[in-house]
């Protein structure tokens, strides 16, 4: 699997990463390189009407914070790290 990382991804990583710790995200990502399925992850499809690869996971360590993602042929593609409440108001109007 690749995986590549949206600029607004890596801002926010490091936003984030000074609340919840730069570890518990890099653990998320290997993990997920590893295996997408990791039930440790909570892999969740977004029903999305402009983009319809569109999940999320969990960050690893931390159940307040998720990664939005979205697969197009073999990549991956990290786009977001947000809070649950940013993340539940983002998707609802998706």
């Amino acid at each position: 699997m690749h995986l590549e990382y949206d600029i607004k991804y890596l801002r926010s990583k490091k936003k984030i990463s000074k609340k919840i710790g730069i570890d518990n995200i890099e653990k998320t990502e290997k993990l997920f390189i590893q295996n997408p399925l990791n039930p440790k992850l909570n892999l969740k499809n977004i029903i999305c009407r402009r983009d319809k690869n569109k999940q999320s996971i969990r960050v690893v360590g931390n159940d307040g914070y998720r990664i939005l993602l979205t697969k197009r042929d073999e990549i991956t593609y990290f786009q977001d790290i947000m809070s649950h409440d940013k993340y539940d108001r983002l998707t609802k109007d998706c």
